[in-house]
């Protein structure tokens, strides 16, 4: 149904571009206009920074692997004119094509690459939007003038496969028990150097092996439940008689608790 009014109303964010019998003949401001019914006509355009999101998409690397792969690409319209006479359907393209680039330079990088290499991906896609769309940098003849300015590009997630992810899991694990029993076989390697030390002193000196002889007897001793009975070794016990010593000596501390 067409429009009969002449007022028309473009708001301060906004910008119009005007028919006349079919043939574009300006851009309009904001402001009240005044649009003449039946031989002209007006398509608005919203010139605020916009935001496309990039859905999630599996996309193989250089070293077969595949991940999943979303952004987000903001962008602001610089030339309505452009927008409209230019583009059909300015996001839908602008969408499909920053899908297919990322594709491409992810398939370019290794596994490790394109986990590592977020703001990489994002300024090489940049780039080659700013190729499609008609930046100033790319020569006139190969321009296209979508008449849009891409601000920035954000990679938000770049996800291996559940069972890669399971298997760098069982990967990682692996290498930190490997660390871990190298560091424990180090440690012993490095007690049983002191041991050997400490046991060639002993056996020079009679008098050290006797003090340790001793601290050890005072360690067993702090133990609550236990039961020492030092004998000098010049005295002949009876092992049997000493058996029963402790066993009779045993049974009278229960008796006491």
């Amino acid at each position: 149904m067409l429009n009969l009014l002449p007022l028309r109303i473009v708001r301060e964010y906004q910008r119009g571009i005007k028919f006349t019998l079919g043939k574009y003949t300006g851009t309009v401001r904001p402001g009240l206009r005044i649009v003449l019914p039946i031989i002209q006509d007006m398509v608005k355009v919203d010139m605020r920074q916009k935001t496309i999101d990039l859905p999630a998409q599996e996309v193989m690397t250089k070293d077969q692997v595949n991940l999943s792969v979303d952004g987000v690409v903001f962008f602001n319209i610089v030339n309505p004119a452009n927008v409209v006479l230019n583009v059909q359907d300015l996001e839908h393209q602008l969408k499909n094509t920053a899908m297919a680039e990322l594709k491409e330079i992810i398939g370019a990088l290794t596994m490790s690459e394109a986990l590592q290499k977020r703001e990489h991906i994002a300024t090489q896609l940049k780039k080659r939007l700013l190729h499609v769309i008609g930046d100033e940098s790319v020569p006139e003849n190969q321009r296209k003038r979508w008449g849009i300015v891409v601000r920035s590009i954000q990679i938000n997630n770049v996800e291996l496969p559940e069972n890669l992810v399971r298997a760098m899991a069982k990967e990682a694990e692996a290498e930190r028990e490997k660390k871990a029993i190298v560091i424990r076989a180090q440690g012993e390697m490095e007690a049983s150097q002191k041991y050997k030390e400490a046991s060639e002193i002993y056996s020079k000196s009679s008098l050290a092996f006797k003090l340790r002889e001793l601290k050890t007897w005072e360690e067993i001793g702090k133990e609550q439940n236990s039961l020492m009975i030092v004998v000098p070794s010049n005295v002949t016990v009876d092992p049997l008689a000493l058996s029963a010593l402790g066993k009779n000596m045993q049974g009278q501390r229960s008796k006491k608790k």
